[in-house]
């Protein structure tokens, strides 16, 4: 018990002191950058041979920055370990067209029953490349440690970052060729097609939610980044994220569409191979205003792995930059959430009973002064659920109390699972309430409570208690 203890602790310390660590970046006028990467293991130590990671960073002039990191299995086969947190760094020029990149990443997760433990993971990284443009290659190396696994290895890799250059405001200056034109919330079945589990039974259909953010870089051209998770029929515990492109026909209230997109994905005993999917997709949209519906029909597959889905797909969203408001807030939080189990908190027969320690990072985006949508992504760091994780999407509402003081409410559907806690076939719904108070007028200290539930009932139902830091910036349109 008492090493239980330490190592929370330590994990709180380390993770509130990359966040204050992280403030430079927001000191300056921001913008955002997608990267890929894709590292292999020196050691062979577990199912898992090399990760994938994608990350959505906010950067600065002067090379900081911070936000927030997916990584997952992506060789061997251990398809379904997911890591999430918060990464830091600092990108510094070596002439007009090279640069080298110093990073440190702190996360929990796991899956793919690689993380009987804890499933915090450390993840310092070093590499240099070439600026390409818009576009920056990589190649370094890096150390991947995961605490309650035999996962400690150095490792060998690429990345490849694209600024978004959306026309972000924040401390002055304007500018962009990217546009954020759409925040979508997504349902869609997974129907198999012949597809087997790990443990050779036969996939059975998934029925999947999720959201997605649209940039639209022209009329006829748009990078997409989306999330699902399983919250009924087969596969309780399955999630993928995916990126990709989406290519218009036509002009007009109604437009065909083709898409393409690539990703991460596995868990629920889904046979994702070593976790790289890919997807190819076509459909119709209809956007007679600011609210818009995709109807499509979408093929997706695992690169390594038995897992092969043919998936309706039904989209629906808002646009922005289509009225008289010219700009959109944002805010951008990470911390740390602690569950309280309930008596019904894990399935019958798992041994271990601890609190699991979350690490949390969510993404508002405000549609009045006051009301906002939220999607928020939670991986387990301590408490013996490494691969215990959670998505959610939802609205909340911010109330100005005094100058520095202000209260939100919120409320949130999603889907979640592993590690043994019982979500009931993993359809959840959440609610919470956050205590802020602004140290500068773009950093926010949060402390808050809540409650999270399997929608079934009769499964986990845990008090939340969370801290954590707030950051909100602009954008233009």
């Amino acid at each position: 018990m008492m090493k239980t203890k330490t190592r929370c602790l330590n994990s709180l310390r380390a993770a509130m002191a990359l966040l204050v660590l992280g403030t430079p970046a927001y000191a300056e006028r921001p913008n955002l950058v997608f990267r890929l990467g894709l590292d292999s293991l020196s050691y062979d130590q577990s199912a898992i041979n090399g990760i994938a990671g994608m990350s959505l960073l906010v950067t600065t002039d002067s090379g900081y920055y911070f936000g927030e990191s997916i990584y997952s299995a992506a060789l061997g086969q251990g398809g379904g370990f997911f890591v999430g947190g918060v990464e830091l760094g600092k990108t510094t020029p070596i002439g007009e067209r090279f640069f080298w990149d110093a990073s440190l990443f702190i996360g929990g997760g796991g899956g793919a029953k690689q993380v009987p433990g804890d499933g915090l993971m450390l993840r310092p990284q070093l590499h240099f490349g070439v600026n390409m443009g818009r576009a920056r290659l990589g190649v370094g190396a890096a150390w991947t440690q995961v605490s309650g696994s035999a996962i400690s290895s150095p490792s060998f890799g690429v990345t490849l970052s694209r600024a978004l250059d959306l026309a972000l405001v924040s401390g002055g200056g304007t500018g962009g060729n990217t546009e954020f034109s759409q925040m979508r919330v997504r349902y869609r079945p997974y129907i198999p097609l012949g597809s087997t589990k790990r443990s050779g039974q036969p996939l059975k259909r998934m029925q999947m939610i999720g959201a997605e953010m649209i940039f639209a870089e022209s009329d006829q051209r748009e990078t997409f980044i989306a999330a699902n998770g399983a919250v009924a029929g087969d596969a309780e515990g399955y999630a993928d994220w995916q990126i990709g492109q989406r290519y218009l026909l036509g002009q007009g209230g109604l437009r065909a569409y083709g898409e393409a997109s690539v990703g991460i994905g596995g868990g629920g005993s889904v046979d994702s191979g070593g976790g790289l999917i890919a997807s190819l997709g076509a459909g119709l949209r209809w956007q007679p205003g600011r609210v818009g519906i995709d109807l499509g029909i979408n093929a997706l597959t695992s690169i390594t792995g038995d897992f092969l889905v043919l998936s309706p797909a039904l989209n629906i969203g808002l646009a922005f930059g289509g009225g008289q408001r010219q700009s959109t807030d944002w805010q951008i939080s990470t911390g740390l959430t602690l569950q309280f189990p309930n008596a019904n908190f894990r399935k019958s027969g798992v041994a271990n009973t601890g609190a699991p320690l979350m690490i949390d990072t969510k993404i508002d985006l405000f549609l009045s002064d006051n009301l906002y949508m939220s999607g928020q992504a939670y991986t387990a760091l301590a408490g013996g659920a490494g691969g215990y994780q959670i998505g959610l999407i939802g609205l909340g509402y911010r109330q100005k109390l005094a100058p520095r003081w202000s209260l939100s409410g919120e409320a949130f559907v999603g889907a979640g699972g592993g590690a043994g806690v019982d979500t009931k076939g993993g359809l959840l719904l959440a609610y919470g309430v956050d205590l802020d108070y602004a140290l500068t007028e773009r950093m926010f200290v949060t402390v808050g409570a809540g409650q999270v539930m399997a929608l079934q009932g009769g499964g986990m139902a845990p008090l939340t208690a969370n801290i954590g830091f707030k950051f909100p910036f602009t954008t233009l349109h």
